[in-house]
C-alpha cells in the first residue's frame, strides 16, 4: 500500500528519537557520510530511510542519501513530513541494472532489495533466485567500482530448517537449506548472495558484512501476506476472531523496529567485514501463544481459532541466538513482545489501515 504525511504519528516520531538515542554515535558518523539504500520502499527500507532522515536533521549531518527500488518515489510523502529540507536523491530502478552515481563513491551501501515474498517464491522460484543473484551481482560490481562499504540485508533463512532440539540457531551453525525442495529459491539465493559478496570481499577487498535477518513486528509491515504478527493484531482490530491456519505450535520471535535500525546502524558502522551477524530477537514465542498476547493486549474479547493440527511435519522453529551481537556489537533487544505489539496497534489504529 501507499503511505502519506498521516501515517508519520506521533509513534512514529517517538520510535525515531528512541533510535537517535541508542544509536547516536553510529548515526553521527552515518549522518555525515554518503549512503544508499536499495530496496528503499520495502518495510526495512522505509524504517532506515525515515530513521535517516531524523537523525540527519537532529545531528545536523551533512550527508546525502539515495534511496532506490521500483518506486521509490513512495517514500517522498513520509520523509518530507519529517524534514522538507532533506537531501534525498530518488533512483527508481531495477536491482539488475542499478548503476551508483559516481558522486555516491567512498561511502556506504545497505542492499535490502530482495522481495520478502513467499508468493514469488512459491509461484515463480527460479524467478525469486535470479533476482537475489543477478542483484547481488550488480550491486557487488557497483560497489567494487565506487569503493562503497556494504550491508547486505541477508535471511535466517540460510540455514535451513531449524531443528526443533535446536532453542537457538547460531551463526557458526552449518546447516543448509533443502536444495531437492524448489521452496528454497529465496533461502538459497540468499545463501549464495552472501558467498558472492564474501567472494568480492577477498578478492577484491570490498568491505561486505552480512545482517542474518529473523522476524520482525513494527509499523509498515505489510498485512495479509506472510506475517502472522501483523495479520493477528489487524484482525484483533477489525473483529472478533483470530486464525491460525496451522496448530499454532511453530515457534517465533520478534524485534521491534527501533531495535532493528539499531542494530542494522552499529553493523554498517562497525560490523567485522566478511562476517554474518543475526539480527533478531531470542525470545522464543509459539505462534499460540502470540495469538494469546494480540488478545489481551489489543482485543480481550477476541478469540483466537485454531484451524490446524501440529504434526511433525508441520512445526518450525526459528529463532536466532543473538549472542554475537551482544558481545562484539554491543546491541541487544530492548523493546519486547508486548510493547511492541502495543506500539504497532496504536498505530494502526491512529491511521486507520
Amino acid at each position: 500500500m501507499s503511505y502519506g504525511p498521516q501515517h508519520i504519528t506521533e509513534q512514529i516520531f517517538s520510535d525515531l528519537e528512541e533510535i537517535n538515542h541508542q544509536s547516536e554515535a553510529d548515526l553521527r558518523h552515518i549522518v555525515n557520510s554518503s549512503l544508499v539504500i536499495t530496496g528503499a520502499s520495502g518495510f526495512i527500507g522505509t524504517w532506515l530511510t525515515l530513521s535517516w532522515v531524523a537523525a540527519r536533521k537532529k545531528f545536523q549531518g551533512t550527508g546525502r542519501l539515495l534511496i532506490t527500488s521500483r518506486n521509490p518515489e513512495s517514500l517522498i510523502p513520509l520523509t518530507s513530513a519529517l524534514d522538507s529540507h532533506h537531501l534525498i536523491t530518488v533512483l527508481p530502478s531495477d536491482i539488475r541494472t542499478f548503476v551508483i552515481p559516481n558522486d555516491f563513491e567512498g561511502g556506504y551501501l545497505i542492499h535490502a532489495a530482495t522481495p520478502a515474498s513467499a508468493a514469488l517464491n512459491k509461484n515463480d522460484p527460479l524467478g525469486m533466485l535470479q533476482i537475489i543473484i543477478e542483484g547481488q551481482k550488480q550491486v557487488l560490481s557497483e560497489s567494487v567500482r565506487t569503493n562503497c562499504k556494504v550491508l547486505f540485508l541477508s535471511s535466517g533463512a540460510v540455514y535451513g530448517q531449524q531443528p526443533l532440539d535446536l532453542q537457538q540457531i547460531p551463526e557458526t551453525w552449518r546447516g543448509a537449506p533443502d536444495i531437492s525442495n524448489v521452496d528454497s529459491a529465496y533461502h538459497e539465493g540468499k545463501r549464495v548472495a552472501e558467498l558472492m559478496g564474501n567472494i568480492a570481499s577477498d578478492k577484491h577487498g570490498l568491505h561486505f558484512i552480512s545482517a542474518r535477518l529473523f522476524a520482525f513486528l513494527a509499523p509498515f509491515l505489510p498485512l495479509g501476506t506472510h506475517f502472522a504478527a501483523g495479520n493477528f493484531i489487524r484482525d484483533a482490530i477489525n473483529s472478533n476472531e483470530i486464525e491460525i491456519m496451522s496448530g499454532g505450535g511453530s515457534v517465533r520471535s520478534y524485534l521491534y523496529a527501533t531495535d532493528l535500525c539499531s542494530q542494522l546502524w552499529a553493523l554498517l558502522t562497525r560490523g567485522t567485514s566478511g562476517t554474518a551477524y543475526n539480527v533478531g530477537s531470542d525470545i522464543e514465542v509459539t505462534i499460540r501463544e502470540l495469538a494469546s498476547a494480540v488478545v489481551e493486549s489489543v482485543n480481550k474479547s477476541a478469540s483466537v481459532i485454531v484451524r490446524g493440527i501440529d504434526t511433525s511435519m508441520n512445526v518450525t522453529r526459528y529463532v536466532p541466538s543473538v549472542e554475537k551481537m551482544e558481545q562484539e556489537i554491543e546491541k541487544s533487544q530492548t523493546v519486547f513482545l508486548n510493547e511492541a505489539i502495543a506500539r504497532t496497534t496504536q498505530w494502526l489504529r491512529e491511521t486507520g489501515i
